[in-house]
């Protein structure tokens, strides 16, 4: 399996592209939805999957375009579906004072359901705090997480949005992440990877 990154949008969302087999998946398109159809037709990628953490402005702007080009499939969380469709809930009227909505979820996730792609298999981890339809994907053969905006290089996910609690993102990190194996490798929503060990021992103690 093959992770690609794209750095998109104006507040550099993280966009990871997952693929296999000539087959992909799109973890978080926030942005530039051409850039990542082009990467897809010029390594004749057959998109899958588009999916998203959260349902936020910045990690959902390209669904349309991308679906629309592919008939990938959106997924998403039961409680991020509604910000897909609404441009105050997904908060782009609030920051970009513009609507950015998505084509609705074609399934929602649940924590602990499992998405089959191609030889790995990848586990939904519900990790609310930042956004109430948080989720985190892990990959636990690859020893990889995409942790959305529940945890950076640098930090934790900001809890001062509508939709947002700190004691829930706490709980999210203690019980779900933290609980992982110090040698995964984190992708979040902004900035660069890392290992968890690193965010255990020089982040996380900086925070609760």
């Amino acid at each position: 399996m093959q992770i690609k990154t794209f750095s998109l949008g104006a507040v550099v969302t993280r966009c990871y592209l997952l693929s296999e087999n000539n087959k992909a998946l799109v973890i978080d398109p926030g942005a530039e939805a051409e850039k990542i159809y082009d990467y897809l037709k010029e390594n004749n990628l057959d998109l899958k999957f588009i999916i998203n953490t959260h349902g936020h402005f910045d990690h959902i702007g390209a669904n349309g375009f991308l679906q629309e080009k592919s008939g990938a499939k959106i997924l998403t969380h039961t409680k991020a579906a509604d910000k897909l469709l609404s441009a105050d809930k997904n908060l782009s009227m609030k920051f970009l004072r513009k609507e950015i909505i998505s084509p609705p979820a074609d399934k929602v996730l649940e924590d602990g359901d499992q998405i089959n792609f191609e030889s790995v298999i990848l586990q939904v981890l519900y990790t609310p705090g930042h956004s109430q339809g948080g989720i985190s994907i892990h990959i636990v053969s690859e020893k990889v997480i995409f942790s959305g905006d529940a945890i950076f290089s640098n930090g934790i996910g900001r809890t001062d949005l509508q939709d947002s609690d700190t004691n829930q993102l706490k709980n999210s990190i203690e019980k779900k992440l933290l609980s992982l194996d110090d040698d995964t490798e984190v992708y979040p929503g902004h900035g660069p990877q890392f290992l968890l060990k690193y965010f255990k021992e020089n982040v996380y103690p900086n925070f609760f």
